[in-house]
């Protein structure tokens, strides 16, 4: 199954099972070398399990281990409720920018999706943007593979007749932790990065996420900063050594000055008279 298999699987959930709920969280965690990890996690609820006993036999993600992705589940959660977990490491924004891509199809939920990094000096700018929407709301989940499985009914006439609102059971949540100080965003600040919440009604959520990391050697500077200390505080203990030596040495060398002896008068010899 490919993501673009993927979403209108969601839809036709979403359609078919009225108490049906899903949840997608996608997160991206880059770190200052332009390398990170892709988190894509899909939680279908314990209804959607049982309604549809074959769902976790249906999620065939072969396409996407041979892209890259590692596949953690299904697995059982929630008392009965399905989780998928998938992974993709990238060793750089560019193929960041690729993985996100595989998961949006043409009417979303990715739009133009562009992981970048640029260095100025010491400093390592990292910015994420994209666009959260589904095009055309619900209508996004659609395509032709799904409406030859459903029939040629619209999904807003189905909806309507099922009693189905699916903006309320659906939900798609992005999330994104890029190294540094956040210098730009449109999202919200929340432990772990930075998330924003995808609109379900076709309006489209500007993703725009920017941080500046001075990268400045840690390990290498401390060394130095440490080397030019020691030095420094040698310099100075041997300054002051040399200074009391000379003062001791000039000391010795000064020459003992002595108190000049009275000189005595010799009497005078008085002529014999």
């Amino acid at each position: 199954m490919s993501w673009r298999r993927f979403f209108p699987l969601v839809g036709a959930l979403l359609l078919l099972l009225s108490g049906c709920r899903v949840d997608v969280y996608i997160d991206v965690t880059a770190d200052d070398a332009g390398a990170g990890t892709i988190s894509v996690t899909v939680d279908i609820d314990a209804e959607a399990a049982t309604l549809v006993p074959g769902l976790a036999e249906d999620l065939r993600l072969d396409d996407l281990i041979a892209s890259g992705w590692t596949v953690e589940g299904p697995t059982q959660v929630n008392s009965g409720g399905l989780r998928v977990v998938l992974r993709y490491p990238f060793e750089s924004p560019a193929e960041a920018t690729d993985a996100l891509s595989q998961i949006s199809g043409p009417n979303g939920p990715l739009l133009n999706p562009a992981l970048k990094r640029t260095v100025d000096g010491r400093t390592v700018n990292t910015t994420l943007d994209t666009t959260l929407q589904f095009i055309g709301g619900v209508e996004a989940f659609s395509d032709a593979e799904l409406s030859n499985l459903i029939g040629t009914t619209p999904w807003r006439s189905t909806a309507e007749k099922l009693g189905v609102d699916p903006n309320t059971s659906f939900s798609l949540t992005l999330s994104a932790n890029l190294p540094g100080d956040i210098k730009k965003s449109t999202g919200t600040v929340a432990d772990g990065g930075v998330i924003w919440n995808a609109p379900t009604d076709g309006s489209p959520q500007t993703v725009v996420l920017g941080t500046a990391d001075t990268k400045v050697d840690g390990s290498v500077w401390k060394t130095i900063a440490n080397i030019v200390g020691a030095l420094l505080g040698i310099w100075l203990i041997s300054m002051g050594v040399l200074i009391v030596i000379v003062l001791l040495a000039r000391r010795r060398k000064r020459p003992t000055t002595r108190e000049p002896r009275p000189m005595r008068t010799k009497p005078r010899a008085t002529p014999d008279a």
